[in-house]
């Protein structure tokens, strides 16, 4: 009788740890914290290591806001009559969003080890955007006074998308899709320049005057696509397949190399090859 009771109380004892591990388990899978203001600086973390900031104390009213979840961590700093807002998912993933002086910018980080920055700490207002998913970075920054629009997506483990504004405001507008791709616009003066990289090729453009327009779009591994133009009223546009090179610009001769049946083309006021 009783190593009967023994073995009931021990199925028991079994049967609660099975219970307590499974809710563990549960509220771990759905950790958030969240964090909205105007006027304070608030900090919430939890046991698990997920984290939301909201600094917006400085020259209030701001609007910071924050979401984390899964061990992310979303921090959102905004003054000077700023608005940030930031949301971060997943083991590692970070979510960090700056923004002052009127300026908005928004910075998403979703899956493992994203990692997503929207920057704008300089006057002039001006948008800022960075989306990364599935492990990859996303980064955008407003350097100089001006304004201007920036916008950086990517998407995959190692992907890394860049968009920068010099000054003087301008386009600027970065994707990156595929393990290894990288795609970098920089613009200034009112230029504006689009960057697209898929299937681990390099993709840049800059444009650094008003009027002035860069495209490069790249795909493959090892492609490059670069399109750069200075002057106001030029337009440039690369495009390079399977591995290709395309280089062109508004101040010297394009370059074109296409490989493994790919194509590699360019317009430039400098000329044009494919």
């Amino acid at each position: 009788m009783q190593t009967r009771i023994v073995q009931v109380g021990a199925a028991i004892a079994a049967v609660v740890l099975a219970l307590m591990v499974a809710r563990t388990e549960a509220f771990a899978a759905s950790d958030k914290e969240s964090c909205s203001t105007t006027s304070t600086n608030v900090t919430l973390t939890n046991g698990d290591g997920t984290q939301a900031t909201c600094d917006a104390a400085t020259g209030a009213p701001n609007s910071a806001t924050a979401k984390a979840s899964d061990q992310g961590k979303a921090e959102s700093e905004a003054q000077d009559g700023g608005n940030a807002d930031s949301s971060a998912k997943g083991a590692n993933a970070t979510a960090m969003s700056a923004a002052e002086a009127s300026a908005t910018t928004k910075a998403t980080a979703s899956g493992a080890n994203s990692d997503a920055s929207a920057v704008i700490e300089v006057t002039g207002g001006g948008k800022a955007t960075s989306t990364a998913t599935g492990g990859a970075t996303a980064l955008t920054e407003i350097y100089g006074a001006g304004g201007g629009d920036a916008v950086a997506k990517a998407k995959g483990a190692t992907a890394e998308a860049a968009a920068g504004i010099n000054g003087g405001g301008g386009t600027a507008n970065s994707s990156a899709s595929g393990d290894g791709s990288y795609a970098e616009t920089y613009v200034g003066d009112g230029g504006a320049a689009k960057s697209t990289a898929s299937g681990g090729a390099e993709t840049s453009a800059n444009a650094g005057a008003a009027g002035c327009k860069a495209t490069a779009k790249g795909s493959g591994t090892g492609g490059d696509a670069q399109a750069d133009c200075r002057n106001s009223g030029s337009v440039v546009t690369a495009d390079a397949t399977k591995g290709s090179t395309a280089i062109g610009s508004d101040t010297s001769a394009p370059t074109c190399t296409p490989v493994n049946g790919g194509i590699a083309k360019v317009k430039s006021p400098m000329g044009n090859c494919d």
